[in-house]
């Protein structure tokens, strides 16, 4: 398992917060930064795609996402998120490229990460709202953006543009 640069900073972080903690340590049946972390790697690297990564980052569930990525150059894209959080079912995941808007749900079970293909172009925008509640929600988001090879692109091509299939029908169409 390979920690990436954000999980380190993300669990280095944590332990720190679990460290300042006024009762030393955690309760039964909270949420561990730690644990978390390993679930969230373990979804990641569940997939055996040969990728480059190019980006990531890791926020808290509450801080939500608002982050302009570029994908620059000829080879696909493809960008991974996983969610973590035992009090956060699920969250919004909001990708707009140009005037397309596309809306995913990501489950926070920390077992699956979601994967989006982004053909190379202009960049793209991924968002998730904050969390505004009292008390905040516990959980992590990690994302990774990577590029692959054409060949291995699985699925849609442009999850942001969707393809639906006379979309797919009309490109075959028109070569």
């Amino acid at each position: 398992m390979r920690p990436t640069r954000a999980l380190a900073v993300l669990l280095a972080t944590a332990a720190l917060a679990a460290a300042c903690t006024q009762d030393g340590g955690s309760r039964a049946g909270e949420w561990e930064p730690d644990d978390a972390l390993q679930r969230v790697q373990r979804a990641l690297d569940a997939d055996d795609t040969d990728t480059t990564l190019i980006a990531e980052a890791s926020k808290f569930v509450v801080s939500g996402i608002d982050q302009t990525l570029d994908t620059p150059g000829e080879k696909p894209y493809r960008f991974d998120m996983v969610c973590d959080s035992n009090s956060v079912p699920t969250i919004t995941l909001t990708l707009t490229r140009g005037e397309t808007t596309r809306t995913f749900e990501v489950r926070c079970g920390g077992s699956q990460a979601v994967r989006l293909n982004v053909p190379a172009g202009q960049p793209f925008v991924a968002k998730v709202p904050s969390i505004d509640t009292d008390p905040p929600p516990s959980g992590v988001i990690v994302w990774n953006l990577s590029t692959l090879a054409p060949p291995d692109v699985q699925g849609c091509p442009d999850d942001i543009q969707g393809c639906e299939p006379w979309r797919t029908e009309l490109r075959r169409s028109t070569g």
